[in-house]
């Protein structure tokens, strides 16, 4: 079984940081496996929205639909990723008096050959959201993440 729970304080508020964490348009400037990212369903965030990507997995590119299955503005969302490891993942704001608690839980059971490897995948795994959410820190801490809410494509891409 998959379980890996990562959490970090982030000096924003959570209207500032939801705003980035919640939007699968800017995925590919805070997840690291992410290479791309489009909407599938049209429309806003919302219970049912399916987001079409692109990410490395152990060296590979896979492509994966998301399904949003529950959906509470500014507080967290869950998603299903049925592929490459059958993950149910929740990102989940707290509003503090220094900024936000951001929080990411992945938890699964992965199937085929995987669920072989599934002792190496959680401290992996582990490792990647920990850096995910550094890197989401960095963005929002240095007011970067202003840059990203000016653009507006359909499909987004890593750059670099």
């Amino acid at each position: 079984m998959i379980d890996v729970e990562v959490a970090v304080t982030i000096r924003r508020p959570r209207p500032d940081v939801a705003a980035v964490m919640f939007n699968p348009r800017y995925d590919t400037a805070w997840i690291g496996s992410v290479l791309q990212v489009r909407p599938a369903t049209p429309g806003p965030l919302r219970r049912g929205t399916k987001i079409a990507l692109v990410s490395r997995f152990l060296g590979r590119r896979v492509a994966d639909i998301r399904e949003v299955v529950e959906h509470v503005p500014d507080r967290h969302v869950e998603m299903i990723a049925r592929f490459p490891l059958g993950l149910r993942v929740r990102y989940e704001l707290e509003g503090i008096p220094e900024g936000t608690i951001a929080r990411i839980r992945a938890q699964g059971r992965p199937t085929g050959r995987l669920r072989f490897v599934v002792h190496a995948i959680n401290p992996l795994l582990r490792r990647a959201v920990v850096r995910d959410l550094g890197r989401l820190k960095s963005l929002l801490e240095s007011g970067a993440w202003r840059k990203l809410v000016l653009s507006s494509p359909t499909t987004w891409e890593r750059v670099g």
